[in-house]
């Protein structure tokens, strides 16, 4: 009992995590200002919201946390400055829909930034996956019926799936990263680099209060419930959960702004969901079987 009750808190905390997260593509939408100025505000706004939540977390040691980011902590600051700019225009450039499938195939661009950098071995399986994952992106990138849907944003949502990976490979060679005052940093690094493309003071009200619920609450808020997830179920069933988000920002902003995704952005994205479902599901198996093993006696 103390074992599921765990297990349920990971995936309630998750869950919540990735659905406070998911309309930031609906509020990306609703902003209406150059794509600069979005970004600057974005990031600035982020990063004192991720101030708000160290200080909170770590009340005695914040500034310590700072100071101790260290090199491994300043190489994914480089990745996640990156990676927000390469988000944004793709959400600006290309359809929600586009932007958050061709996003959500961060975990197969991590195992090829392994097998490349780290000389991690890729499964067959895997490189199965990439393969497919391919051919979906192929798909949606040449859907002529979403007129939303531009080759240029397709790009820039490929490479912030590059960015985020290379991101993580760096959490995962060195777990004890403070993500934290990274990502703080991270978007003050952001905003001084946009600033000089940006019009900081040519923005509305009504753009300003998106933009607080977005990068002082729904950020920060959702990601360290998305970091807190994996401390009580497998890294694996984080990975199926944060899925939700490629169905759930789309439908927001269907709902809302009546975008419509086209028909090869259907049938490309239920090529890449479905193919990253069942690796996911296939490693999630894997592993319980292996848990077996070890429990019987030898």
């Amino acid at each position: 009992m103390p074992v599921l009750s765990q297990h349920l808190k990971g995936v309630i905390i998750t869950a919540l995590g990735v659905m406070i997260i998911s309309p930031d593509g609906l509020l990306t939408r609703l902003i209406h200002t150059d794509h600069w100025t979005l970004i600057f505000w974005r990031a600035i706004l982020m990063s004192f919201g991720m101030w708000i939540l160290t200080s909170l977390v770590h009340p005695d040691k914040t500034w310590s946390h700072y100071k101790n980011i260290g090199r491994h902590g300043l190489l994914m600051v480089v990745f996640y400055t990156f990676g927000t700019i390469s988000f944004i225009t793709a959400i600006t450039h290309t359809s929600v829909a586009n932007t958050l499938i061709i996003l959500s195939t961060t975990p197969l661009f991590a195992a090829l930034i392994g097998f490349i950098v780290l000389r991690e071995s890729i499964g067959l399986r895997t490189w199965v996956a990439i393969l497919l994952v391919a051919v979906g992106i192929v798909i949606i990138s040449s859907d002529g019926d979403s007129q939303e849907a531009t080759l240029y944003g397709d790009l820039a949502a490929m490479s912030g799936a590059f960015f985020l990976a290379a991101g993580f490979t760096v959490v995962r060679r060195k777990p004890q990263i403070s993500v934290f005052p990274v990502f703080s940093v991270a978007g003050l690094v952001t905003a001084m680099v946009i600033l000089p493309l940006a019009q900081p003071f040519a923005i509305t009200q009504q753009d300003m209060g998106y933009l607080i619920i977005m990068g002082v609450y729904m950020l920060p808020l959702g990601t360290a419930l998305m970091y807190i997830g994996p401390k009580y179920i497998p890294a694996s069933e984080v990975g199926l959960m944060l899925l939700l988000e490629s169905v759930l920002g789309p439908t927001w902003v269907w709902l809302v702004l009546d975008e419509k995704p086209g028909l090869r952005t259907f049938v490309g994205g239920a090529i890449i969901l479905s193919t990253l479902a069942i690796n996911t599901l296939w490693v999630m198996k894997s592993a319980s079987i292996a848990r077996r093993m070890r429990a019987v006696p030898g």
